[in-house]
């Protein structure tokens, strides 16, 4: 008999894939004050059940559309009143399938918010910028997973979460629009738009308890990418002073050749071509240009190298020193490419034969040798073995990164390890996983209810000291650039030569990358990005990367 993956885990991969609480404290007049920002008063409300304030659907640049679609963000309006911050605005537009953790509500080209959450108290506390993931496609800041509350209320620092442009309305890149920019820059839009939200936090973020001095961005998969390049750019240089990379890939950017190449596909299946190219696509409607994704499934939207926001691939970067320099927490999960295997046609299922000859399709005349390390014997069914090389392609990125940074900052290296979810043997420490144990938000009490799926109330409970213990490292980490502190295990630095990494598990441990992974890594690290996507298990836009 065929086995059957059992739907809820199913539909929670999917949703991934695109992915010590109190009573209120004496401090709700805190968060019944408006607070003064640079465009006007701003008002929040108390979080239920917790000693934290939330501020939501906050302006910070002018709506991306009309005349300003396809620009850099604009400044945000003044307002004559006070903005009643009590719900989330709208996402950016694009073709959401499915979310991690949570829905929009709605979708607009006016979609520049961010969100704050603070603890209910007075001080000036470190600030944490999330950057969500979605393959560059989807996405938002709004997502319940994100929610800050518990990070806000139990370990005092200020979260912030933001939407940016995704999908052909951030990523196109084109002559036409290079030409009109007074720097040449085109196709990294949804990047300036955090670099803006970056400036908003710096200059208005003391008014809701935050320290614009001591700022952290964070973000996974497309978010940890993210990260990547606004560590590698200049044009983001003082607005942190931390970094967090999960599960993110810092060589995966396009120089400006290759935009213009796919993205002149794309926008003739619009109907737009030429010098009228911008006005066209100016007056194309929005939703129109986020449903079109279909007319190029193999287009990848990513960041580019425009000598402007990147002047070469962040990776490189790295190696040279060329760098904002701070310190990083970076790595990845360990079964990374379960996930994505489960999206691909046939799934786990695929027979022995069809596994190889895919393989060997993707890696090319390098097949015989990637193959070389690893046995086809160890994998049950046969198509986990794509799951096991596509984890050490994105493993080695990771790893290629920390190898880059650690001689000029700080760098702390992980492994997400816990499996213990339902569905475990088909998904393992997948993709996404950690979101939770991130933000502390394994209670399930929110609506986002999907995480239930692969998350029951019992494995949520036993999962919680995991939780407790991520959130400490990544918020002391926050805090003063090093994530240790009293009554955690000691997470080592890494270098070169010790190459030491720790284990996140029910029961944590830090041991050095060695042995046969170390070689595997190695060997994908020295291949390119183009090499990874066309050879090393994934297809070109990667079979889960698309939505994640």
């Amino acid at each position: 008999m065929k086995k059957s993956i059992p739907l809820g885990v199913a539909l929670f991969a999917v949703l991934l894939c695109l992915s010590g609480s109190g009573p209120a404290m004496a401090g709700d007049d805190l968060c019944s004050r408006s607070v003064a920002t640079g465009q006007g008063p701003v008002l929040g409300q108390a979080e239920k059940n917790l000693p934290a304030c939330s501020y939501k659907g906050i302006p910070y640049a002018a709506p991306p559309k009309g005349e300003l679609r396809f620009r850099l963000p604009g400044p945000p309006a003044m307002r004559a009143g006070t903005l009643a911050a009590l719900d989330y605005g709208p996402s950016c537009v694009q073709n959401e399938i499915f979310g991690a953790g949570g829905k929009s509500q709605s979708f607009s080209e006016d979609c520049l918010f961010l969100n704050i959450w603070r603890p209910q108290k007075t001080g000036a506390f470190p600030v944490m910028v999330w950057i969500h993931g979605g393959g560059f496609v989807m996405g938002s800041g709004s997502y319940e997973m994100y929610r800050g509350a518990n990070l806000a209320a139990q370990h005092e620092v200020v979260v912030v979460t933001i939407n940016y442009r995704v999908g052909p309305l951030s990523f196109l890149a084109l002559p036409e629009l290079a030409r009109e920019d007074p720097n040449g820059s085109t196709g990294n839009y949804g990047l300036f738009d955090q670099i803006a939200a970056l400036q908003w936090v710096h200059d208005n973020i003391a008014g809701f308890g935050g320290d614009p001095d001591n700022v952290t961005i964070f973000g996974e998969s497309a978010g940890g990418r993210s990260v990547c390049g606004q560590l590698a750019s200049p044009r983001a240089a003082g607005l942190f002073q931390r970094a967090i990379i999960e599960s993110g890939r810092c060589d995966d950017v396009q120089t400006l050749a290759q935009g213009f190449e796919n993205s002149r596909e794309f926008v003739k299946k619009l109907g737009c071509a030429g010098e009228d190219a911008r006005s066209c696509l100016r007056a194309l409607p929005a939703n129109k240009l986020a449903m079109s994704l279909g007319a190029r499934r193999d287009l990848e939207f990513t960041a580019h190298m425009d000598g402007w926001f990147l002047t070469a691939r962040p990776s490189d970067l790295f190696a040279q020193g060329k760098f904002n320099r701070v310190p990083v927490l970076i790595g990845n999960n360990r079964d990374e490419g379960k996930l994505f295997v489960l999206m691909e046609p046939g799934g786990y299922f695929a027979s022995r034969k069809k596994v190889l000859q895919t393989l060997k399709e993707r890696m090319g005349p390098r097949a015989d040798e990637v193959l070389a390390m690893y046995s086809l014997d160890d994998y049950h069914p046969p198509n986990m073995i794509s799951g096991a090389i596509i984890t050490d392609t994105y493993v080695s990125r990771g790893f290629d990164a920390a190898e880059k940074l650690s001689p000029y900052v700080p760098v702390y290296f992980y492994r997400f390890d816990w499996d213990e979810e339902r569905g475990s043997g088909f998904l393992g420490a997948c993709h996404g996983l950690e979101l939770p144990f991130v933000f502390g938000n394994l209670d399930l009490h929110f609506p986002a209810s999907e995480l239930a799926l692969a998350l029951p109330r019992k494995a949520a409970r036993e999962a919680e000291p995991l939780s407790e213990r991520m959130t400490a490292y990544w918020t002391n980490f926050a805090k003063t650039g090093d994530p240790n502190g009293a009554g955690l295990p000691e997470w080592p630095l890494y270098n070169s030569e010790t190459r030491m990494r720790l284990h996140l598990d029910t029961n944590l441990s830090a041991r050095p990358v060695t042995g046969e992974e170390l070689k595997r890594l190695q060997y994908f690290a020295g291949l390119s990005a183009e090499d990874l996507g066309r050879r090393a298990g994934e297809k070109p836009q990667g079979a889960g990367e698309r939505r994640r």
